[in-house]
Protein backbone atom coordinates (compact mmCIF):
# COMPACT_ATOMS: atom_id res chain seq x y z
CA UNK A 1 0.00 0.00 0.00
CA UNK A 2 1.12 3.02 -0.93
CA UNK A 3 2.11 5.86 1.74
CA UNK A 4 0.10 9.25 1.49
CA UNK A 5 2.43 12.31 0.82
CA UNK A 6 2.94 14.16 4.00
CA UNK A 7 3.76 18.04 3.83
CA UNK A 8 6.69 19.03 6.52
CA UNK A 9 6.40 22.70 7.48
CA UNK A 10 9.28 24.41 8.02
CA UNK A 11 9.87 25.11 12.26
CA UNK A 12 7.03 22.80 12.97
CA UNK A 13 8.09 18.97 13.39
CA UNK A 14 5.30 16.31 14.74
CA UNK A 15 5.81 14.85 18.65
CA UNK A 16 8.26 12.12 18.12
CA UNK A 17 9.89 13.37 15.52
CA UNK A 18 12.96 15.14 17.02
CA UNK A 19 15.98 13.64 17.05
CA UNK A 20 16.61 12.20 20.93
CA UNK A 21 20.52 11.21 20.88
CA UNK A 22 21.35 7.96 22.42
CA UNK A 23 25.09 7.93 23.64
CA UNK A 24 26.94 4.97 25.11
CA UNK A 25 30.41 4.19 26.29
CA UNK A 26 32.44 1.49 23.84
CA UNK A 27 32.48 -0.58 26.48
CA UNK A 28 28.92 -0.54 27.36
CA UNK A 29 27.44 -1.19 24.11
CA UNK A 30 29.89 -4.74 23.78
CA UNK A 31 29.00 -5.25 27.64
CA UNK A 32 26.92 -8.77 28.89
CA UNK A 33 23.83 -7.92 29.11
CA UNK A 34 20.13 -8.86 27.39
CA UNK A 35 16.87 -6.99 28.56
CA UNK A 36 13.14 -7.92 26.96
CA UNK A 37 11.53 -5.29 24.45
CA UNK A 38 10.11 -3.37 27.25
CA UNK A 39 13.47 -2.77 29.30
CA UNK A 40 14.84 -2.06 26.53
CA UNK A 41 12.48 0.71 25.56
CA UNK A 42 12.88 2.03 28.96
CA UNK A 43 16.79 1.64 29.03
CA UNK A 44 16.87 4.13 25.98
CA UNK A 45 14.56 6.34 26.86
CA UNK A 46 16.65 6.84 29.93
CA UNK A 47 19.67 7.11 27.87
CA UNK A 48 18.35 9.69 25.66
CA UNK A 49 16.77 11.78 28.59
CA UNK A 50 20.94 12.54 30.08
CA UNK A 51 21.94 15.49 29.21
CA UNK A 52 25.71 16.98 29.09
CA UNK A 53 24.36 19.58 32.19
CA UNK A 54 23.22 16.98 34.39
CA UNK A 55 23.57 16.56 38.06
CA UNK A 56 25.06 13.64 39.37
CA UNK A 57 22.39 13.14 41.84
CA UNK A 58 19.64 13.84 38.99
CA UNK A 59 16.24 11.86 39.38
CA UNK A 60 15.19 10.92 35.85
CA UNK A 61 11.14 10.79 34.74
CA UNK A 62 10.53 8.25 32.61
CA UNK A 63 6.36 8.88 31.41
CA UNK A 64 4.91 6.33 29.84
CA UNK A 65 2.62 8.59 26.96
CA UNK A 66 6.44 9.24 25.90
CA UNK A 67 7.64 6.09 25.04
CA UNK A 68 4.15 5.17 23.49
CA UNK A 69 4.83 8.29 21.36
CA UNK A 70 8.20 7.87 20.98
CA UNK A 71 8.21 4.01 20.33
CA UNK A 72 4.81 4.36 18.22
CA UNK A 73 3.29 2.13 20.23
CA UNK A 74 -0.10 1.30 19.90
CA UNK A 75 -3.30 2.49 22.43
CA UNK A 76 -4.06 -1.11 23.95
CA UNK A 77 -0.66 -1.09 25.91
CA UNK A 78 -0.35 -0.04 29.23
CA UNK A 79 1.18 1.60 32.08
CA UNK A 80 1.83 -1.96 33.75
CA UNK A 81 4.64 -2.63 30.92
CA UNK A 82 6.58 0.24 32.23
CA UNK A 83 6.29 -0.65 35.47
CA UNK A 84 7.63 -3.80 35.59
CA UNK A 85 10.26 -3.11 33.25
CA UNK A 86 11.72 -0.26 36.17
CA UNK A 87 11.01 -2.72 38.62
CA UNK A 88 13.03 -5.42 36.23
CA UNK A 89 15.70 -3.28 35.16
CA UNK A 90 16.00 -2.42 39.21
CA UNK A 91 17.72 -5.65 39.74
CA UNK A 92 19.71 -6.06 36.58
CA UNK A 93 23.17 -5.74 35.96
CA UNK A 94 25.34 -5.50 33.14
CA UNK A 95 29.26 -7.09 32.83
CA UNK A 96 32.09 -5.36 31.69
CA UNK A 97 35.26 -6.61 30.54
CA UNK A 98 38.26 -4.65 31.31
CA UNK A 99 42.13 -5.76 31.27
CA UNK A 100 44.03 -5.37 34.53
CA UNK A 101 47.93 -5.41 32.79
CA UNK A 102 48.09 -8.35 30.71
CA UNK A 103 44.69 -9.83 32.64
CA UNK A 104 41.08 -9.57 31.66
CA UNK A 105 39.09 -8.93 34.31
CA UNK A 106 35.23 -8.27 34.91
CA UNK A 107 32.95 -6.14 37.11
CA UNK A 108 28.98 -6.34 37.47
CA UNK A 109 27.38 -2.92 37.25
CA UNK A 110 24.02 -1.59 39.19
CA UNK A 111 21.84 0.47 36.35
CA UNK A 112 19.54 1.64 38.81
CA UNK A 113 20.03 3.07 42.16
CA UNK A 114 16.23 3.31 43.15
CA UNK A 115 12.92 3.39 40.93
CA UNK A 116 9.63 5.13 42.07
CA UNK A 117 6.41 3.64 40.58
CA UNK A 118 2.52 3.90 40.71
CA UNK A 119 1.73 0.62 42.36
CA UNK A 120 -0.83 -1.82 40.40
CA UNK A 121 -4.58 -1.86 40.70
CA UNK A 122 -5.37 1.97 41.08
CA UNK A 123 -7.41 3.85 39.64
CA UNK A 124 -9.47 6.91 38.93
CA UNK A 125 -9.86 10.23 36.50
CA UNK A 126 -6.65 11.41 37.18
CA UNK A 127 -4.54 8.51 36.78
CA UNK A 128 -2.72 9.30 33.73
CA UNK A 129 -1.11 12.28 36.14
CA UNK A 130 1.01 9.63 37.55
CA UNK A 131 2.07 7.34 34.86
CA UNK A 132 5.24 7.57 35.35
CA UNK A 133 8.62 6.98 36.90
CA UNK A 134 10.82 8.10 38.62
CA UNK A 135 14.70 6.71 38.46
CA UNK A 136 18.36 7.18 39.75
CA UNK A 137 21.22 6.53 37.66
CA UNK A 138 23.50 3.72 39.90
CA UNK A 139 27.23 5.97 40.15
CA UNK A 140 29.31 2.61 38.85
CA UNK A 141 27.26 3.11 35.45
CA UNK A 142 27.44 6.47 35.32
CA UNK A 143 31.16 6.85 33.50
CA UNK A 144 29.69 4.66 30.95
CA UNK A 145 26.32 7.04 30.30
CA UNK A 146 26.08 10.46 31.79
CA UNK A 147 30.03 11.22 31.96
CA UNK A 148 30.06 10.17 28.50
CA UNK A 149 27.73 12.79 27.12
CA UNK A 150 29.31 15.86 29.61
CA UNK A 151 32.99 15.01 27.82
CA UNK A 152 31.27 14.08 24.58
CA UNK A 153 34.56 14.17 23.16
CA UNK A 154 35.84 11.41 20.72
CA UNK A 155 39.55 12.18 21.03
CA UNK A 156 39.07 11.09 24.59
CA UNK A 157 36.57 8.84 24.73
CA UNK A 158 35.37 6.25 22.53
CA UNK A 159 31.46 6.07 22.49
CA UNK A 160 28.68 5.36 20.24
CA UNK A 161 25.73 7.62 19.30
CA UNK A 162 22.81 7.54 17.30
CA UNK A 163 19.16 8.58 17.14
CA UNK A 164 16.81 6.91 18.74
CA UNK A 165 14.50 6.90 15.98
CA UNK A 166 16.70 4.03 14.34
CA UNK A 167 15.78 1.60 16.64
CA UNK A 168 12.29 1.65 17.64
CA UNK A 169 11.08 -0.95 15.42
CA UNK A 170 13.67 -3.20 16.12
CA UNK A 171 13.76 -6.06 18.53
CA UNK A 172 16.19 -6.49 21.46
CA UNK A 173 18.47 -8.88 19.65
CA UNK A 174 18.04 -6.16 16.41
CA UNK A 175 18.65 -3.30 18.88
CA UNK A 176 22.09 -4.46 20.35
CA UNK A 177 23.26 -5.54 16.28
CA UNK A 178 22.22 -1.90 15.74
CA UNK A 179 24.60 -0.87 18.14
CA UNK A 180 27.88 -3.04 17.55
CA UNK A 181 27.50 -2.23 13.45
CA UNK A 182 26.85 1.38 13.80
CA UNK A 183 29.78 1.57 16.61
CA UNK A 184 32.03 0.40 13.23
CA UNK A 185 30.21 2.63 10.57
CA UNK A 186 33.23 4.81 9.97
CA UNK A 187 35.05 1.82 9.17
CA UNK A 188 32.56 0.10 7.02
CA UNK A 189 32.46 -3.38 8.09
CA UNK A 190 32.96 -5.39 11.44
CA UNK A 191 33.84 -8.49 12.19
CA UNK A 192 32.58 -10.80 15.40
CA UNK A 193 33.51 -13.57 16.59
CA UNK A 194 29.95 -16.12 17.00
CA UNK A 195 31.29 -17.10 20.86
CA UNK A 196 31.54 -13.09 21.56
CA UNK A 197 28.16 -12.59 20.18
CA UNK A 198 26.33 -15.22 22.33
CA UNK A 199 28.26 -14.33 25.54
CA UNK A 200 26.96 -10.40 25.22
CA UNK A 201 23.54 -11.58 24.77
CA UNK A 202 23.40 -14.11 27.16
CA UNK A 203 22.72 -17.08 25.14
CA UNK A 204 25.54 -19.14 25.21
CA UNK A 205 23.32 -22.38 26.23
CA UNK A 206 21.16 -21.36 23.79
CA UNK A 207 20.79 -22.15 19.90
CA UNK A 208 23.75 -24.70 19.68
CA UNK A 209 23.23 -24.81 16.12
CA UNK A 210 24.50 -21.96 13.98
CA UNK A 211 21.61 -22.28 11.82
CA UNK A 212 19.24 -21.58 14.13
CA UNK A 213 21.45 -18.78 15.83
CA UNK A 214 21.95 -17.42 12.05
CA UNK A 215 18.37 -17.80 11.27
CA UNK A 216 16.53 -16.31 14.58
CA UNK A 217 19.24 -13.55 15.52
CA UNK A 218 21.29 -12.37 13.08
CA UNK A 219 19.25 -13.10 9.73
CA UNK A 220 16.10 -11.58 11.73
CA UNK A 221 17.52 -8.75 12.91
CA UNK A 222 19.57 -7.95 10.00
CA UNK A 223 16.10 -7.62 7.65
CA UNK A 224 14.83 -5.16 10.34
CA UNK A 225 17.97 -3.21 10.68
CA UNK A 226 17.79 -2.60 6.90
CA UNK A 227 14.35 -1.97 6.97
CA UNK A 228 14.22 0.17 10.01
CA UNK A 229 17.24 2.28 10.60
CA UNK A 230 20.13 4.64 9.08
CA UNK A 231 22.27 1.49 8.30
CA UNK A 232 22.46 -1.08 5.40
CA UNK A 233 23.51 -4.76 5.78
CA UNK A 234 23.63 -6.54 2.45
CA UNK A 235 22.66 -10.07 3.70
CA UNK A 236 24.59 -11.63 0.65
CA UNK A 237 28.11 -10.02 1.84
CA UNK A 238 27.86 -11.21 5.52
CA UNK A 239 30.80 -13.36 5.68
CA UNK A 240 30.60 -16.48 7.49
CA UNK A 241 34.14 -17.41 8.78
CA UNK A 242 35.44 -20.79 9.88
CA UNK A 243 37.71 -22.78 11.84
CA UNK A 244 37.64 -26.26 10.74
CA UNK A 245 34.26 -26.91 9.71
CA UNK A 246 32.22 -24.90 12.82
CA UNK A 247 31.40 -20.91 11.63
CA UNK A 248 34.20 -19.42 14.06
CA UNK A 249 33.11 -15.19 13.07
CA UNK A 250 30.57 -13.23 11.15
CA UNK A 251 31.77 -10.46 8.95
CA UNK A 252 29.18 -7.90 8.00
CA UNK A 253 29.24 -5.01 5.80
CA UNK A 254 28.19 -1.71 7.01
CA UNK A 255 26.48 0.87 4.22
CA UNK A 256 25.49 3.87 5.64
CA UNK A 257 22.12 5.27 4.01
CA UNK A 258 22.01 9.07 2.67
CA UNK A 259 19.52 11.28 4.21
CA UNK A 260 17.49 11.42 1.31
CA UNK A 261 16.67 7.55 1.80
CA UNK A 262 16.61 7.94 5.42
CA UNK A 263 14.12 10.88 5.52
CA UNK A 264 11.83 8.78 3.01
CA UNK A 265 12.19 5.69 5.34
CA UNK A 266 10.95 7.94 7.76
CA UNK A 267 8.16 9.21 5.96
CA UNK A 268 9.49 12.78 6.13
CA UNK A 269 9.47 13.49 2.39
CA UNK A 270 7.85 11.41 0.06
CA UNK A 271 7.54 13.38 -2.79
CA UNK A 272 11.37 12.58 -4.10
CA UNK A 273 10.45 8.72 -5.66
CA UNK A 274 10.67 5.47 -4.25
CA UNK A 275 13.44 4.70 -2.42
CA UNK A 276 14.52 1.10 -4.23
CA UNK A 277 13.36 0.70 -7.98
CA UNK A 278 10.78 -2.41 -8.62
CA UNK A 279 13.52 -4.75 -10.10
CA UNK A 280 15.39 -4.12 -6.64
CA UNK A 281 12.23 -4.58 -4.44
CA UNK A 282 11.24 -7.93 -6.38
CA UNK A 283 14.72 -9.24 -6.20
CA UNK A 284 15.08 -8.86 -2.54
CA UNK A 285 11.23 -9.70 -1.63
CA UNK A 286 12.16 -13.44 -1.07
CA UNK A 287 15.16 -12.75 1.45
CA UNK A 288 13.47 -14.63 3.99
CA UNK A 289 10.39 -16.84 4.11
CA UNK A 290 8.80 -16.10 7.82
CA UNK A 291 6.31 -19.03 8.56
CA UNK A 292 3.14 -17.48 11.55
CA UNK A 293 5.05 -19.91 13.82
CA UNK A 294 8.32 -17.88 13.07
CA UNK A 295 6.59 -14.18 13.21
CA UNK A 296 5.19 -15.40 16.36
CA UNK A 297 8.65 -16.21 17.92
CA UNK A 298 10.11 -13.33 17.13
CA UNK A 299 7.38 -11.27 18.49
CA UNK A 300 7.07 -12.59 21.71
CA UNK A 301 10.58 -14.05 22.25
CA UNK A 302 11.86 -11.23 24.46
CA UNK A 303 9.02 -11.98 26.92
CA UNK A 304 8.75 -15.97 26.90
CA UNK A 305 12.39 -16.91 26.50
CA UNK A 306 14.21 -13.71 27.96
CA UNK A 307 12.01 -12.47 30.59
CA UNK A 308 10.17 -15.95 31.49
CA UNK A 309 13.22 -18.50 31.14
CA UNK A 310 11.83 -20.17 28.67
CA UNK A 311 13.77 -22.25 26.44
CA UNK A 312 13.74 -21.35 22.73
CA UNK A 313 13.47 -25.20 21.68
CA UNK A 314 10.27 -25.17 23.78
CA UNK A 315 8.84 -21.83 23.02
CA UNK A 316 9.43 -23.07 19.01
CA UNK A 317 7.86 -26.82 19.57
CA UNK A 318 4.87 -25.14 21.33
CA UNK A 319 4.31 -22.68 18.33
CA UNK A 320 5.17 -25.32 15.46
CA UNK A 321 1.92 -27.26 17.02
CA UNK A 322 -0.55 -25.35 15.46
CA UNK A 323 -2.35 -25.24 18.73
CA UNK A 324 -1.79 -21.48 20.05
CA UNK A 325 -3.40 -18.40 18.49
CA UNK A 326 -1.45 -14.32 19.18
CA UNK A 327 -4.50 -14.01 21.45
CA UNK A 328 -4.04 -17.07 23.58
CA UNK A 329 -0.02 -16.22 24.22
CA UNK A 330 -1.04 -12.40 25.16
CA UNK A 331 -3.25 -14.18 27.81
CA UNK A 332 -0.94 -16.77 29.18
CA UNK A 333 1.62 -13.91 29.64
CA UNK A 334 -0.56 -11.52 30.80
CA UNK A 335 -1.15 -13.91 33.31
CA UNK A 336 2.05 -15.36 34.32
CA UNK A 337 3.36 -11.38 34.79
CA UNK A 338 0.54 -11.00 36.73
CA UNK A 339 1.67 -14.04 38.94
CA UNK A 340 5.08 -13.27 39.11
CA UNK A 341 4.44 -9.61 40.41
CA UNK A 342 2.18 -11.14 43.18
CA UNK A 343 4.86 -13.98 43.93
CA UNK A 344 2.52 -16.50 43.31
CA UNK A 345 4.91 -18.88 41.28
CA UNK A 346 6.01 -22.15 43.66
CA UNK A 347 8.18 -23.26 41.46
CA UNK A 348 9.31 -22.33 38.23
CA UNK A 349 8.14 -19.48 35.54
CA UNK A 350 9.51 -21.10 32.60
CA UNK A 351 6.74 -23.89 33.74
CA UNK A 352 4.04 -21.91 34.81
CA UNK A 353 4.15 -19.82 31.28
CA UNK A 354 4.03 -23.34 29.52
CA UNK A 355 1.12 -24.86 32.11
CA UNK A 356 -0.57 -21.53 31.75
CA UNK A 357 -0.59 -21.41 27.80
CA UNK A 358 -1.16 -25.07 27.10
CA UNK A 359 -4.42 -24.68 29.52
CA UNK A 360 -5.69 -21.53 29.12
CA UNK A 361 -5.02 -19.97 32.31
CA UNK A 362 -7.00 -17.21 33.47
CA UNK A 363 -7.25 -14.68 36.52
CA UNK A 364 -9.70 -11.84 37.69
CA UNK A 365 -8.52 -9.22 35.51
CA UNK A 366 -8.21 -11.18 32.56
CA UNK A 367 -11.96 -11.83 33.46
CA UNK A 368 -12.17 -8.69 33.43
CA UNK A 369 -10.69 -7.81 29.88
CA UNK A 370 -13.05 -10.41 28.20
CA UNK A 371 -15.94 -9.25 29.82
CA UNK A 372 -14.74 -5.87 28.46
CA UNK A 373 -13.76 -7.20 25.38
CA UNK A 374 -17.55 -8.71 24.92
CA UNK A 375 -19.04 -5.58 26.20
CA UNK A 376 -17.71 -3.50 23.71
CA UNK A 377 -18.89 -6.11 20.92
CA UNK A 378 -21.68 -6.45 21.48
CA UNK A 379 -22.42 -2.53 22.12
CA UNK A 380 -20.17 -2.27 18.43
CA UNK A 381 -22.74 -4.92 16.73
CA UNK A 382 -25.95 -2.86 18.42
CA UNK A 383 -24.61 -0.08 16.77
CA UNK A 384 -23.61 -1.20 13.78
CA UNK A 385 -27.32 -2.42 13.18
CA UNK A 386 -28.82 0.79 14.55
CA UNK A 387 -26.83 2.69 11.73
CA UNK A 388 -27.86 0.08 8.99
CA UNK A 389 -31.47 0.59 10.20
CA UNK A 390 -31.04 4.27 10.16
CA UNK A 391 -29.37 4.35 7.03
CA UNK A 392 -32.08 2.04 5.47
CA UNK A 393 -34.78 4.09 6.27
CA UNK A 394 -33.54 7.11 4.86
CA UNK A 395 -33.30 5.27 1.77
CA UNK A 396 -36.93 4.31 1.82
CA UNK A 397 -38.17 7.34 2.78
CA UNK A 398 -35.84 9.40 -0.32
CA UNK A 399 -37.30 6.93 -2.41
CA UNK A 400 -40.59 7.70 -1.28
CA UNK A 401 -40.60 11.17 -1.77
CA UNK A 402 -38.93 10.46 -5.37
CA UNK A 403 -41.58 9.01 -6.24
CA UNK A 404 -44.32 11.33 -4.99
CA UNK A 405 -41.79 14.33 -6.55
CA UNK A 406 -41.50 12.64 -10.19
CA UNK A 407 -45.59 11.90 -9.90
CA UNK A 408 -46.27 15.42 -9.83
CA UNK A 409 -43.52 16.24 -12.06
CA UNK A 410 -42.67 13.80 -14.92
CA UNK A 411 -40.06 16.22 -16.45
CA UNK A 412 -38.12 16.08 -13.31
CA UNK A 413 -36.60 12.59 -14.30
CA UNK A 414 -35.59 13.37 -17.71
CA UNK A 415 -34.04 16.71 -16.47
CA UNK A 416 -31.51 14.24 -14.33
CA UNK A 417 -30.83 11.98 -17.10
CA UNK A 418 -30.06 14.92 -19.25
CA UNK A 419 -27.67 16.40 -16.17
CA UNK A 420 -25.92 12.53 -16.11
CA UNK A 421 -25.42 12.93 -20.20
CA UNK A 422 -23.90 16.07 -19.90
CA UNK A 423 -21.58 14.77 -17.12
CA UNK A 424 -18.12 13.70 -19.71
CA UNK A 425 -17.29 10.79 -17.32
CA UNK A 426 -20.66 9.75 -16.65
CA UNK A 427 -21.78 9.92 -20.72
CA UNK A 428 -18.95 7.85 -21.31
CA UNK A 429 -20.39 4.85 -19.17
CA UNK A 430 -23.96 5.32 -20.78
CA UNK A 431 -22.73 5.31 -23.94
CA UNK A 432 -21.02 2.07 -23.02
CA UNK A 433 -24.28 0.82 -21.69
CA UNK A 434 -25.93 1.67 -25.11
CA UNK A 435 -23.57 0.02 -27.21
CA UNK A 436 -23.72 -3.50 -24.88
CA UNK A 437 -27.42 -2.74 -25.36
CA UNK A 438 -27.49 -2.21 -29.16
CA UNK A 439 -29.83 0.47 -28.61
CA UNK A 440 -30.37 3.67 -26.71
CA UNK A 441 -30.98 3.46 -23.36
CA UNK A 442 -34.79 4.12 -22.25
CA UNK A 443 -36.59 5.20 -19.03
CA UNK A 444 -37.19 1.77 -17.83
CA UNK A 445 -32.91 1.07 -18.30
CA UNK A 446 -32.33 3.89 -16.21
CA UNK A 447 -34.80 1.94 -13.38
CA UNK A 448 -33.41 -1.71 -13.63
CA UNK A 449 -29.67 -0.79 -13.93
CA UNK A 450 -28.59 -0.66 -10.03
CA UNK A 451 -25.32 1.50 -10.57
CA UNK A 452 -27.70 4.36 -13.18
CA UNK A 453 -30.77 4.21 -10.91
CA UNK A 454 -28.85 5.62 -7.80
CA UNK A 455 -27.30 8.49 -10.37
CA UNK A 456 -30.33 9.40 -11.42
CA UNK A 457 -31.71 9.56 -7.67
CA UNK A 458 -28.78 11.30 -6.58
CA UNK A 459 -28.68 14.05 -8.99
CA UNK A 460 -32.91 14.79 -8.33
CA UNK A 461 -31.91 15.33 -4.80
CA UNK A 462 -29.61 17.57 -5.56
CA UNK A 463 -32.19 19.68 -8.38
CA UNK A 464 -34.67 19.34 -5.66
CA UNK A 465 -32.97 19.91 -2.19
CA UNK A 466 -35.93 21.65 -0.80
CA UNK A 467 -38.17 18.28 -1.55
CA UNK A 468 -35.49 16.67 1.21
CA UNK A 469 -34.33 18.75 3.85
CA UNK A 470 -37.26 17.66 5.95
CA UNK A 471 -35.48 14.16 5.49
CA UNK A 472 -32.21 15.21 6.39
CA UNK A 473 -32.63 17.29 8.96
CA UNK A 474 -34.55 13.97 10.28
CA UNK A 475 -32.23 11.19 9.72
CA UNK A 476 -28.40 12.76 9.55
CA UNK A 477 -27.91 14.27 12.79
CA UNK A 478 -29.07 10.48 14.14
CA UNK A 479 -26.96 8.87 12.01
CA UNK A 480 -23.86 11.32 12.73
CA UNK A 481 -24.55 10.90 16.74
CA UNK A 482 -24.37 6.85 15.87
CA UNK A 483 -21.29 6.65 13.89
CA UNK A 484 -19.73 8.76 16.25
CA UNK A 485 -20.62 6.61 18.93
CA UNK A 486 -19.19 3.58 17.41
CA UNK A 487 -16.31 5.71 16.39
CA UNK A 488 -15.46 6.18 19.60
CA UNK A 489 -16.14 2.72 21.09
CA UNK A 490 -13.54 1.25 17.87
CA UNK A 491 -10.93 3.43 19.19
CA UNK A 492 -10.79 2.52 22.94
Amino acid sequence: MAKSKRRITRGRKKRGDTIKLVVKSNELVEARYMFDVWETRFFLTLIASITKDDADDKVYRIWFKDIKTNFQLKSNQSYHYLREAAISMAGKSVYIGWMNDEFRRGRMHRIIRFVDFLEDGQTGGRIGQQEYVDVSIDKDIKPYLLDIKKKFDPSTTRYTSYDLRNVIKLKPYGTRIYELLKQFEFKGFRTIKVEDLKDMFEITDEYPRFSNFYQKVIKYSIIAINKHTDLNVPLEHIEKIKKGRRVHALRFKIESKSKQEVAILRGDNLEQGVLFPAEEQAATSDEIVMTESDMLFAEFEEVVVRSFGVTPSVFLKMLNSGKFTKAQIEQAISVTRRAKYKQEISKSVPGFFVKSLKEGFTDPQEEQKKKRRDTVAQEKKRLKSELLALQEALSQKINDRIRDVTTQNHEVTQQAIDELRGNPVIATLIQAKEQAKGTALELEDYRKDEQLRAMVISNIVQQQKSQFEDIFEFYNPKIRKVEGELKGISIQ
